[in-house]
């Protein structure tokens, strides 16, 4: 399924949450390419916003392998069938340098993204309130992966996930990470750039919208 563009996909998923408009609710963007489509469902239903900060980690032999992600606490985060920590060790040297590389890269971009918010990002903000695990597409396992580890030690009062596109797999991960799921459509055959989706590209750059997220926070505080 197409959209206008990410504005007006946040308009139809915010529809489909009205449930929780005033509730004190939290928007978790599980992927930063989807914070404008996330920021319009928390400006619609007075929400905060919660965007999670990770880098994707790829395979040291295979450049468009994904085995993980690390998030914003240094905490490496492996896929089902990627890479465990006890594997690592027992790599070859040079694939566990080029491991370590992606690390130190991962962890300024995470900083950077940090600094970027001007605001605390805790999770434990989370507990006691409905939680709605929000994105525009879909196409990997990690950001559903990542949302799944933040949410582990966390009680939310309710958990909804809200999706504009998503492969079968990844849809299929979504489904039994909430109690509550709303999934538009459904990618078969092949993929495109997520991009690919929306007629129109942001009017935001990233900074401006992460300055948006900061400032929706502090409104509704």
């Amino acid at each position: 399924m197409n959209f206008i563009d990410r504005t007006s996909l946040g308009d139809t998923l915010a529809e489909r949450v009205q449930q929780y408009h005033g509730k004190d609710a939290v928007v978790v963007c599980m992927q930063e390419s989807s914070l404008l489509t996330c920021l319009t469902i928390a400006r619609h239903i007075r929400a905060y916003v919660y965007p999670m900060i990770y880098e994707p980690v790829h395979s040291p032999d295979h450049v468009h392998l994904l085995v993980g992600a690390y998030d914003q606490d240094g905490e490496f985060i492996a896929l089902p069938d990627g890479l465990a920590d006890d594997e690592e060790k027992k790599l070859p040297e040079d694939i566990r340098k080029s491991l370590k590389k992606q690390k130190t890269a991962a962890m300024k971009s995470i900083r950077f993204a940090l600094a970027g918010y001007g605001m605390t990002i805790d999770k434990r903000q989370l507990n006691g309130r409905d939680v709605i695990l929000a994105a525009d597409i879909l196409t990997n396992e990690v950001p559903v992966i990542m949302a799944r580890n933040l949410m582990k030690d966390i009680t939310p009062r309710s958990l909804t996930a809200v999706v504009g596109n998503a492969t079968p797999d990844v849809a299929q991960l979504v489904r039994i990470s909430a109690a509550s799921t709303d999934i538009m459509d459904i990618l078969t055959g092949i993929t495109f750039d997520e991009d690919h989706y929306f007629e129109h590209a942001d009017t935001y750059t990233i900074d401006e919208k992460r300055t948006l997220a900061q400032n929706i926070t502090a409104y509704w505080q």
